[in-house]
């Protein structure tokens, strides 16, 4: 099972109660609640980008950029003091990606070298910008970010009702209810953190869509569950 599948299973039965176990993919997992065996499949509501009419996951932007921070976590953490860590505003997409982490890390040492707090730097002709704040106690991550893309689409009935209709039509042609089950539902984890319940109910409600689930459920990083249908 899948960190992000497992995420929702666990969400979904701590909500419920039960417990839940993997499934055969099709289904993701299983909920076990009150002697019923529920199938659930999992998907992850991302933010699209369309660029020249054409939409794509941002996933494939931005997982290069939060590698870097990853690395950086792992090669300079021990450098930043323990009552400081970093923050940094990363633009998206970047080419050239390895020259650019270069020259961050060497712009970040430089920093906590010289005992500068804050910055905003061309590297390679991105724009980034770099903090370090003060804390209480020592962070367990020292860099965090924040992700700026210029593709960004500030439609958001028109991205939720994509999301909407992309994920519940790809995961319906997946559902297998062949299966000792005595319900089939959906569980979508919203990574989109421009649209919210309300907005995916609009959408949703808006599309009339077809599908084989008993239910849908939405979930989002604070372990929040919302019924969508």
């Amino acid at each position: 099972m899948k960190p992000d599948e497992e995420y929702v299973l666990a969400t979904l039965a701590s909500k419920f109660g039960g417990e839940y176990i993997d499934g055969e993919d099709p289904p993701d997992g299983y909920l076990l609640l009150n002697n019923r065996r529920i199938a659930v499949e999992v998907t992850k509501l991302v933010e699209h980008i369309n660029e020249n009419g054409k939409r794509r996951s941002r996933l494939a932007d931005d997982v290069p950029i939060s590698n870097i921070v990853e690395q950086l976590n792992e090669e300079i953490g021990h450098l930043i003091p323990n009552n400081r860590w970093i923050h940094l505003v990363i633009p998206s997409p970047i080419k050239r990606i390895n020259e650019f982490k270069k020259e961050l890390t060497r712009i970040i040492i430089n920093m906590i070298v010289t005992k500068t707090n804050d910055a905003l730097i061309d590297i390679l002709g991105y724009v980034v910008s770099i903090n370090l704040y003060k804390c209480l106690h020592p962070p367990k991550i020292k860099v965090v970010q924040a992700i700026a893309t210029k593709f960004a689409s500030t439609n958001i009935e028109e991205n939720t009702q994509f999301l909407l209709e992309d994920r519940i039509r790809i995961k319906n042609q997946k559902c297998n209810a062949n299966g000792n089950i005595d319900e089939y539902w959906l569980a979508l984890f919203n990574t989109y953190c421009m649209a919210d319940i309300d907005s995916y109910r609009g959408a949703y409600e808006s599309l009339k869509l077809e599908h084989n689930f008993s239910k849908i459920y939405l979930i989002d990083g604070y372990r929040r569950v919302y019924k969508l249908c």
